[in-house]
């Protein structure tokens, strides 16, 4: 974890130095521009399964099945406007991967021993604060909110299995971008965010039943990034 912040300092420092000669007129980020960014990245999460009682889903009927630290990969997409020359507003949409113990987590075990793989998703809003840009650098904090789900699904045998959950997160973070061409550039950006996802009411789930699933951790992402306008 340490690693990862004293990367993304590294990479916000040099993106700074690298400009301090540009001139304020020529910015990377305007009122009415429109940013496209495609990354790929490690996230390292506190990921936690609690199960709840199915007469009453209160939280004084919850039990705590397992919590442990976890690392996983990721790939979002975004989506940026231009309110004006510092406030951007934004969608976002991106899934993380995690493998783990079913029976730990889940209470089911395949009959191979094998390991699953649960594949999260998100779509959230954002709103962006570039706080420094300048010809090729553009720099900014952004936070998010929206919905979030776990779900993994495969076949033990000729048994089918199928897990599934909804709910929300919140994540914030920081973002750098350098433009080593007039619209196209890379990306960098690392991030914190929390999770939670429930089975409440939801169908087809056979099993995990009322469980719910809980998601806490940073995540550092490289990518590019292409300015339309």
């Amino acid at each position: 974890m340490k690693k990862s912040y004293q990367i993304a300092f590294l990479l916000v420092s040099f993106f700074f130095f690298s400009t301090a000669t540009s001139t304020l007129h020529a910015q990377a980020f305007r009122k009415g521009c429109l940013l496209l960014s495609i990354s790929e990245g490690s996230t390292t999460a506190k990921y936690s399964t609690t199960n709840h009682n199915a007469a009453g889903n209160t939280e004084a009927m919850a039990t705590q099945i397992h919590m442990a630290d976890m690392d996983g990969v990721r790939d979002p997409l975004f989506l940026e406007f231009g309110l004006s020359n510092r406030w951007g507003i934004g969608l976002s949409s991106g899934n993380d991967l995690f493998t783990l113990n079913p029976q730990t987590y889940y209470g089911f075990k395949r009959s191979d021993g094998k390991s699953i793989t649960a594949k999260t998703s998100e779509f959230t809003f954002d709103i962006n604060y570039h706080f420094y840009t300048r010809k090729k650098v553009d720099l900014s904090v952004y936070t998010s909110l929206g919905s979030f789900g776990v779900a993994f699904s495969g076949k033990d045998g000729e048994t089918a299995y199928n897990y599934n959950s909804k709910g929300g997160i919140v994540r914030a973070g920081i973002k750098a971008r350098y433009y080593f061409w007039k619209r196209l550039g890379v990306m960098g950006m690392i991030s914190t965010y929390s999770a939670d996802a429930s089975t409440d009411g939801l169908k087809g789930i056979t099993v995990g039943n009322n469980t719910s699933t809980s998601i806490k951790g940073t995540a550092l992402e490289f990518g590019l990034c292409f300015r339309f306008f």
